[in-house]
């Protein structure tokens, strides 16, 4: 049976683009988690792209690899983000998630020819409801990691997306971000699965991404032993 293969789509849109996106997100019935953000450019510097706000919302959304090609031309088709200033959007692969609808989830040995030896840090998003994210770090913490970083969120809306999520919309989400050395990035992931209990539906949703270059990220010796 050939693995159950998923991708990550992220997109920087304005609130307008979000609401068509959301739409869009509800007729393909996907998981999507909003951050608000606001750009660092001038507002001069928009104007010449013809953004007339500074505003943003990054969007990131879960998705089957079948079905990327047509969801992404759907959105292009109504975002036009091939047309500069019309929004941002790229694509990352996923090496490990769990707490989809349905029981689906991806193993890291399901994953192996996505991650290479270029990839010395990979990316764990974890998304719970309110409250959570802090106990999602000292997890974290606990198996290895040096910390990470929580943001506020709030999920996908629509009776659709509540279905396909299995897990209950209408709270607010903490979104905690961990950046690890990919050595022990299966044991901070496994460590987070079992202690948040995301096999039960409803608890939240992890994935990993893998990264191809920092900078900032220093670890120690001993760390870098894990």
């Amino acid at each position: 049976m050939e693995p159950y293969k998923i991708k990550t789509l992220t997109l920087i849109l304005t609130m307008e683009q979000s609401k068509t996106l959301a739409k869009l997100t509800r007729k393909y019935r996907l998981s999507s988690t909003t951050v608000i953000a606001y750009g660092t450019v001038s507002s001069t510097f928009l104007n010449m792209l013809g953004i007339k706000s500074d505003k943003r919302e990054i969007i990131k959304l879960l998705i089957e690899e079948d079905f990327l090609e047509e969801f992404c031309g759907a959105v292009n088709d109504k975002l036009q983000l091939d047309k500069p200033g019309h929004g941002i959007a790229y694509i990352t692969n996923v090496l490990a998630c769990i707490g989809l609808d349905g029981g689906k989830s991806v193993a890291f040995n399901e994953t192996k020819q996505l991650d290479t030896e270029d990839s010395m840090y990979q990316k764990i998003t974890v998304i719970v409801d309110r409250g959570q994210a802090d106990r999602v770090v000292e997890i974290a913490k606990e198996a290895g990691a040096r910390g990470g970083t929580i943001l506020h969120g709030r999920g996908s809306t629509g009776k659709e997306a509540q279905t396909i999520f299995g897990i209950e919309i209408e709270p607010e989400k903490e979104i905690a971000i961990i950046i690890i050395p990919r050595t022990i990035s299966e044991k901070v992931f496994t460590a987070i699965h079992q202690g948040m209990d995301l096999d039960s539906p409803g608890k939240g949703i992890m994935f990993v991404e893998p990264i191809v270059g920092t900078r900032g990220l220093f670890e120690s010796s001993a760390a870098n032993k894990a």
